[in-house]
């Protein structure tokens, strides 16, 4: 049992992709919540003593309903719709194929601990935010991140990898290479699924799309977001259109940007587009175009 004075707690960091799809489907199921915003890199605030004993994994988010937490992000979204099936959107199909459905296309795109980084479209989502995550660390002293990350993270991949973030301010090209073409090809299956002119990943809105929200305003930060144009991305420019517009978006989403954050992005691009954009550009158009000329064979 974990210390609460609401119903609802939720610990979280503003630009945490689970923490942005949780707090998405919280203003869908229109369930009010206490916030506990939390610093990561800028701070190692989830490294703390404090937050260990919420969760020993330290990292977030982190839900707790009457004081029981839950830790993984996809349960709490599942979570929440049993929860308040009646309140709110909706956001799981009723039948079985229909989750059988959804939570294969889940694997392809979520951000999952048991996929390696950029080998699905939520991990490769993930890889393309390491240089604004390693600006930010840059922020403080070497052996303090160094100290924090070797001594108070439980992850041993997490441990390296941050400590190479700081020391490097960055990954390797050839690795974030990857991730741009892993993020080609996820843009054009998911073109491709919503051909047929369905509003929403699903055709009604879903968690799916949850998820797919926190991955494409995640382009945007990573100044990637000119990709969708009606003429490249007619059925995905739309889409992310009809996402924007929705009720959650804002109160989710742009409430919660982090400023050091923003500084980052603003200190990494310079309000210009990204220097892989041309890399995504021609991987995207080389797969859009090879799914025509197997439909036209």
């Amino acid at each position: 049992m974990i210390e609460h004075e609401a119903e609802f707690e939720l610990y979280h960091y503003g630009e945490s992709l689970c923490s942005q799809m949780v707090r998405l489907v919280l203003e869908e199921k229109q369930i009010a919540y206490k916030s506990h915003h939390m610093y990561l890199e800028l701070t190692g605030e989830n490294l703390s003593p404090a937050y260990k004993k919420i969760n020993p994994n330290v990292v977030v988010p982190v839900l707790i309903h009457n004081g029981t937490p839950l830790y993984n992000s996809w349960e709490i979204l599942r979570y929440l719709d049993d929860h308040a099936p009646q309140k709110g959107t909706p956001l799981l199909p009723k039948t079985p194929e229909g989750l059988a459905a959804l939570d294969a296309m889940v694997h392809e795109n979520a951000l999952r601990g048991d996929v390696a980084l950029g080998d699905n479209f939520g991990t490769a989502v993930a890889g393309a935010s390491t240089y604004i995550l390693a600006n930010i660390l840059k922020r403080r002293p070497a052996l303090a991140v160094m100290w924090d990350y070797l001594t108070k993270h439980p992850d041993r991949m997490r441990k390296v990898a941050f400590c190479v973030l700081r020391l490097r301010g960055g990954l390797p090209k050839p690795l974030y290479q990857k991730f741009i073409r892993r993020l080609a090809l996820g843009l054009a299956n998911s073109e491709r699924h919503m051909a047929d002119g369905r509003d929403y990943m699903f055709g009604d809105y879903s968690l799916l799309d949850a998820m797919m929200t926190a991955h494409f305003h995640r382009l945007e930060d990573v100044h990637l977001d000119t990709i969708f144009t009606p003429d490249r991305l007619p059925h995905l420019t739309a889409y992310w259109q009809r996402l924007q517009a929705r009720p959650s978006y804002k109160p989710a989403m742009t409430d919660f940007h982090s400023w050091e954050w923003r500084a980052a992005m603003q200190d990494i691009y310079q309000d210009q587009p990204s220097p892989f954009l041309p890399l995504l550009q021609s991987e995207l158009d080389q797969h859009l175009a090879d799914a025509v000329t197997r439909k036209a064979a």
